[in-house]
């Protein structure tokens, strides 16, 4: 309507100057400028109204990926501080199991009428036989005195090579290796596999599957640790080592 406004004021104009030459009138131009101020408002309106859904919608995007971050913050904290319970649970229960099995080691030799002797009680000759070594290293195991336990039972694999404290000392062997630091997971491993294939129908053989299950898991080998402690499940279910395999088998599953 300014436009018209505009042009039908110009071609008054124009009838009555014979000059088309003159210069516009006050009034045409405050029209002419009036039109411009009209015509730049109203496209600065539409190229707002066409920007204003793209700024929304990135800044809803934003606001979305910045939500979500902070979900993930949290849920990390979360799973972090969960991963840091499992991880005590996992040192106090691995501590019980190896106290409950040096109980239970102690309760056998009780009742097979062989309790521990201390060194001071043995004679010369005791303390030099297979038997005298494997009663002092289970002393020094009773003792927590490690170092000195793993020598003798080393000692006597080494001395007795067909004796009959040997499956023995290769268990206890493996179970120091395994449970002292600094730990040393490949002996452990080595000394149990010897032990369950060279003495197969041993007593601790049970235990010794179940334990070599542990010390593959440990190593990060779950498929070999699910086949020994399977086999423990399998072969002696009555057994304790079989109760406690199968637990141990359900958190790798």
């Amino acid at each position: 309507m300014v436009l018209a406004g505009l042009i039908s004021s110009g071609e008054n104009h124009d009838s009555q100057t014979s000059d088309p030459l003159e210069p516009y009138t006050d009034e045409a131009q405050s029209q002419e400028v009036d039109a411009r101020e009209i015509l730049e408002t109203d496209a600065g309106r539409l190229n707002e109204d066409i920007q204003r859904p793209v700024d929304q919608s990135a800044d809803e995007r934003l606001l979305t990926l910045f939500t979500r971050i902070q979900t993930l913050e949290r849920e990390y904290s979360i799973l972090h501080g969960r991963v840091e319970e499992l991880e005590h649970l996992y040192q106090e229960e691995r501590h019980m199991n190896r106290r409950r099995f040096l109980d239970i080691d102690r309760r056998l030799r009780e009742q097979l009428g062989s309790e521990l002797a201390p060194e001071d009680a043995l004679t010369t000759e005791d303390i030099n036989s297979e038997t005298g070594m494997y009663r002092r290293g289970m002393a020094f195991v009773d003792a927590e005195e490690y170092i000195q336990a793993l020598e003798l039972f080393q000692q006597i694999v080494d001395t007795f090579p067909n004796g009959e404290r040997v499956p023995d000392a290769m268990y206890w062997l493996a179970e120091i290796y395994r449970n002292v630091d600094p730990t040393d997971l490949e002996k452990s491993r080595q000394f149990f596999v010897q032990m369950v294939t060279l003495y197969s129908d041993h007593a601790r053989i049970p235990e010794a599957l179940a334990k070599l299950g542990m010390v593959y898991h440990e190593l990060g080998n779950v498929t070999r640790a699910l086949e020994y402690l399977d086999r423990v499940i399998a072969e002696f279910p009555d057994h304790d080592a079989a109760r406690l395999a199968e637990t141990y088998a359900q958190e790798l599953r």
